[in-house]
């Protein structure tokens, strides 16, 4: 999946994508010029982000 599809499919920054990326939190491939991020690594990033609860303002 590329950058771009990741940050419009998961609602996030290009530049927080890169953040993630460089902290090992989610994983690429490259093919040619593009990174390809790898839907597994992104799939298990968000589900180990805390479920959202009410009233629970952080």
């Amino acid at each position: 999946m590329t950058v771009k599809a990741v940050c419009d499919n998961y609602g996030i920054g290009r530049t927080y994508c890169y953040k993630l990326l460089s902290e090992g939190q989610i994983s690429a491939v490259k093919l040619g010029g593009k990174t390809l991020i790898t839907a597994s690594s992104i799939d298990k990033y968000f589900s180990s982000l805390p479920a959202y609860e009410p009233g629970n303002v952080a």
